[in-house]
């Protein structure tokens, strides 16, 4: 009969490695890339196959988050159709092969005492919580990051596609333009400008700008839907629209930068009082310290300046009667 601690140890490696390389191929390897944007949607489903709607639903979700996820899922870079239900899948097969696990583990040490059995459900409803709650969060700092890449290099793209139509080249042909040569440096940002000229060429750069903004959802990017929107509506140059945006991104910017520093020079006082006054305390007092603490040593000796006994002076003699 096999060994139960061998049977725990594979048992463990197992899951976890079922774990991980889920994680791996969702987290990974469905983000599309710039060269897959010439056929959107035509990437193939990463999940459990036939399985991934069942696994998803095992556990309820409101409408809300789960739209919520689908946002957070596309402004993170992966734009398959069913990715927020893959997403679902997989961490609830994860959850229900942890539960697995732990009853595998309960059946395997069914002779352990309380004590063990009680320490066996504590840790594994702590797993289970870090299984349920670490990928969303994942989801969403790789969503923020990438957010934050793309509002970085928005003013150099703009900048670019204002010399490209200033040079004679039609905004459309300039936008694909710029997305072929921002791939290297920037690549979250050309996925998106590629993803706007396919539905510029469909439709109308509006609407496509509008959907960019939906997607990205940053104030930057709504003011440049609306005003696109609004060159279009009067009829001025877009191009034009485009300049100027971009400097009123960079000049807001740079007020944001002044912002913070001076927020940061009141956020130093705090280390500065409770990390740099006490040495400078201990400094300037610490001498003064010592020679006082000295002084009373030395006073209240024998014959000193404190000493009580030698102050009283002799005891008087007893009168004669």
């Amino acid at each position: 009969m096999m060994n139960p601690a061998l049977l725990i140890v594979g048992a463990f490696f197992g899951v976890t490695m079922l774990i991980y390389l889920a994680g791996r191929l969702l987290l990974s390897s469905d983000r599309n890339k710039p060269s897959e944007m010439l056929h959107p949607g035509a990437k193939g489903s990463i999940g459990l196959g036939g399985l991934t709607r069942a696994f998803a639903g095992i556990l309820p979700k409101s409408k809300q988050s789960y739209e919520t996820l689908q946002k957070d899922m596309v402004k993170a870079g992966y734009y398959h159709r069913d990715a927020a239900d893959e997403f679902l899948a997989v961490r609830n097969a994860a959850l229900v092969a942890w539960v697995f696990f732990v009853g595998a583990t309960l059946i395997a040490l069914a002779d352990a005492n309380e004590t063990t059995t009680q320490l066996i459900l504590i840790v594994s409803v702590a797993v289970l919580i870090l299984i349920f709650a670490i990928p969303r969060v994942i989801i969403s700092s790789q969503a923020a990051a990438r957010v934050s890449r793309i509002q970085h290099a928005l003013p150099d793209a703009l900048d670019m596609i204002t010399m490209t139509t200033t040079a004679g080249l039609p905004l459309q042909k300039s936008i694909k333009r710029v997305s072929d040569e921002m791939v290297r440096s920037h690549e979250d940002l050309a996925c998106e400008l590629m993803i706007l000229d396919r539905q510029a060429e469909t439709g109308s750069l509006g609407q496509a700008i509008q959907n960019f903004a939906k997607r990205l959802e940053v104030p930057e990017v709504n003011a440049l839907a609306s005003l696109v929107t609004q060159a279009q509506r009067i009829g001025g140059s877009v191009a034009g629209a485009f300049r100027d945006f971009a400097d009123s991104i960079r000049r807001s910017r740079r007020q944001l930068a002044e912002e913070r520093g001076n927020q940061n020079s009141i956020k130093l006082l705090i280390p500065v009082i409770f990390l740099l006054a006490p040495p400078v305390y201990i400094l300037l007092l610490g001498p003064s310290v010592l020679r006082l603490q000295d002084f009373m040593g030395s006073g209240r000796e024998s014959g000193g300046i404190l000493d009580q006994s030698s102050s009283a002076g002799p005891p008087s003699a007893t009168p004669n009667r």
